[in-house]
């Protein structure tokens, strides 16, 4: 019966780069409107990321003579998940270091100074180990590696929803 399912990969590349692309117009929308983050974005950005998640495991269910497990339809999705979730964090590192880097410059200027207030007597070992910490929390490098997470997380939870809901073992 394995023989007969259909590749994950194809339906993978395509709905993962619609994931990806999502992600990259959302960061270049906010960077025009020279906004942070806006509630009405990342709800449509949640809702649009649903939708392809539902369209990629249909897809593969209409496929696989409209059989589906919950296995298969989270491989699916999880599979999407990584593709866009690649795509969206190497897109996130060149945005924060070349087209955007005072936003991360913002956000080091903003914890150190919170710290700071909080800590006011640190002194030079537990300051250098803070900072070193910040400087690591704020790089271009961690918000990536916490997008292609968060994408895999959000990935995983939406796929074994969409697959539960459009789970047919015949």
């Amino acid at each position: 019966m394995d023989q007969n399912k259909p590749p994950i990969k194809p339906i993978a590349y395509n709905f993962g780069i619609y994931l990806g692309l999502l992600t990259i117009a959302s960061l270049v929308i906010l960077y025009v409107l020279n906004i942070e983050s806006h509630w009405i974005a990342s709800v449509l950005s949640t809702i649009a990321t649903i939708v392809i998640f539902f369209y990629g495991i249909n897809t593969y269910k209409k496929q696989n003579a409209n059989v589906l497990s919950i296995k298969d339809g989270l491989k699916t999705g999880m599979a999407m998940a990584l593709i866009g979730g690649l795509i969206s964090a190497i897109y996130a590192a060149i945005h924060y270091a070349y087209v955007m880097p005072e936003f991360l410059l913002g956000k080091k200027e903003e914890a150190y100074n919170q710290m700071m207030q909080q800590n006011p007597n640190m002194n030079g070992e537990q300051l250098e180990m803070a900072t070193k910490m910040l400087n690591i929390s704020t790089s271009e490098f961690f918000i990536a590696t916490m997008m292609l997470l968060g994408s895999l997380f959000f990935g995983f939870i939406v796929s074994l929803i969409i697959s539960a809901i459009l789970k047919n073992d015949r």
